[in-house]
């Protein structure tokens, strides 16, 4: 089921006027896809927000524009904090789109219990799916993950009927790894308990020299 977002016109763009529209708790938006020419719409800040806070990426617009819509880039300000700018992707029913969706462990990792660190390769992945299927996250099981062993992209779980993700299977997602400490010092151990090469002729001329 998609948000609802409602969609007012938005008759005067540029920087200036933009940063006047967000004074007033509103957020510079423009739609555009479907061979349509774009429009230039203002969104309600807290409508936003309650759409972000839920993981939602399809969305229902009503008002100056109708229809269903992706969520296809958020601009945000320079700390990541104020939302500057949204685009927004019509979507037809039967459309397949591209999305990321973050991927999160299911479950608890032995390795961690062996003394292992959890490192995410990828936080989230790219899939290919029908806009109504939009998952808001992906899962991986974490029961399998020992140390020293990696989860791919071919055990991600929770795929939506026809998705695809857009990686190599063999592609990692996560894996459990030594604590950095502990890896440094196994690297340190290694070096150190290397064998010194031995000179020839050395042993021959001390031997040389006592006599």
């Amino acid at each position: 089921m998609s948000d609802i977002l409602k969609a007012e016109p938005r008759e005067k763009v540029g920087k200036l006027h933009n940063r006047r529209l967000r004074a007033t708790g509103k957020i510079p938006a423009v739609l555009y896809g479907h061979g349509e020419g774009s429009v230039s719409l203002s969104l309600a800040k807290e409508q936003l927000r309650t759409v972000l806070r839920h993981g939602g990426k399809l969305v229902e617009l009503q008002g100056a524009a109708k229809g269903q819509a992706l969520l296809q880039d958020l601009q945000w300000d320079a700390f990541g904090k104020r939302l500057l700018h949204v685009d927004l992707l019509r979507v037809h029913a039967g459309d397949r789109v591209t999305v990321e969706i973050p991927v999160e462990l299911k479950g608890d990792a032995p390795g961690e219990r062996e003394g292992g660190v959890i490192e995410f390769v990828h936080h989230t992945v790219s899939i290919e799916v029908a806009p109504a299927g939009i998952p808001e996250k992906l899962h991986i099981d974490a029961s399998g993950l020992h140390m020293n062993e990696a989860a791919h992209a071919a055990q991600i779980l929770d795929l939506p009927e026809g998705a695809k993700v857009l990686l190599d299977e063999g592609e990692v997602i996560v894996h459990c790894v030594p604590p950095a400490g502990e890896a440094a010092e196994d690297e340190e151990g290694a070096v150190s308990g290397a064998a010194e090469p031995e000179v020839v002729g050395k042993k021959d001329e001390e031997a040389d020299g006592e006599e």
